[in-house]
């Protein structure tokens, strides 16, 4: 006989793990807009180094959310 305690539990977390993954990923989308915003928006007056600094402050940022 199926133990419905034991399904129960395992939907609330299967709910759990989807809702951090919606975060995750709206936020990663965020992030991803950002970035499409800059590139569609580079202005090739800027100085590279200022491109680059932007980059890396974006990439630091996606890897923040992760831990590394």
């Amino acid at each position: 006989m199926p133990n419905p305690n034991k399904n129960k539990h395992f939907n609330d977390e299967a709910l759990r793990i989807n809702r951090t993954l919606k975060r995750e990923n709206d936020a990663l989308s965020e992030i991803v807009d950002e970035f499409e915003d800059f590139l569609l928006n580079y202005d090739v007056e800027e100085f590279h180094t200022e491109i680059v600094d932007k980059i890396k402050d974006m990439i630091i940022k996606v890897r923040s959310r992760d831990g590394k």
